[in-house]
């Protein structure tokens, strides 16, 4: 009996769990929902909780690196890129042959070196720290710290 009576008295005890009209949210969270593409909806959910709840740190930091390992992927949404990398070359291939260049940076990315620049295909060598940033009509350039120049790359992978 004593502990029916306990238990009834903990249910009784329990908030009810606020809607959100009661906390005064409902406005902004429906102004999200009757947004159509999916990525904008997303950002302004995003937005909604962080003003309602503060802002998720870890959530922060994991968007940040997707955006960083995104940097160059064609089929990323823009919004899930970086503006610029920064990083390491891990390994380089040179295809004399065909006078390919294939590198890999420190976040697995596999890249190609173009024909435009005048940096140097010698330049390219496992540790050189690299910047690689939007150029000219959205093309990407890279440049490797203490040397001049820059060449125009793709991500392959």
């Amino acid at each position: 009996m004593l502990r029916l009576f306990g238990l009834a008295a903990l249910v009784l005890a329990t908030p009810v769990g606020l809607s959100a009209q009661e906390t005064g949210n409902d406005a902004l969270l429906l102004e999200c929902r009757a947004m159509e593409k999916n990525a904008q909806r997303l950002d302004c959910f995003d937005e909604a909780m962080n003003s309602i709840f503060g802002v998720d740190e870890v959530a922060e930091a994991e968007r940040e690196e997707l955006r960083r390992d995104n940097f160059g992927n064609p089929v990323a949404d823009e919004q899930d890129r970086a503006d610029r990398y920064d990083g390491t070359i891990t390994h380089v291939d040179f295809n004399q042959s065909y006078n390919i260049l294939r590198f890999q940076l420190d976040n697995g990315s596999v890249w190609e070196a173009m024909s435009s620049g005048s940096l140097r295909y010698g330049f390219f060598q496992p540790g050189e720290k690299v910047t690689i940033e939007k150029g000219a009509l959205g093309r990407l350039k890279l440049s490797i710290a203490g040397k001049r120049g820059w060449r125009g790359v793709k991500r392959i992978d």
